[in-house]
């Protein structure tokens, strides 16, 4: 049987209210606010936080703030 990312991914109906998805949801919150909070300066932080919020970046990525 199928998790409820499985579902997600695929385009299939699912639960969003699976404990594992809010868990990622509220992760990539928590990401999302740590990146609008770190000043323009702080190029190492901001890359690291983008490469865990999104798996992975390619060279020179620049993202300015993000809305959640």
């Amino acid at each position: 049987m199928s998790t409820e990312k499985q579902k997600m991914l695929n385009g299939e109906l699912y639960n969003p209210a699976d404990s594992i998805l809010i868990e990622e949801r509220n992760q990539a919150r928590r990401l999302t606010r740590l990146f609008n909070q770190s000043l323009e300066t702080e190029e190492n932080k901001r890359t690291e936080l983008l490469k865990t919020l999104l798996g992975s970046t390619g060279e020179n990525v620049f993202i300015d703030k993000m809305k959640n």
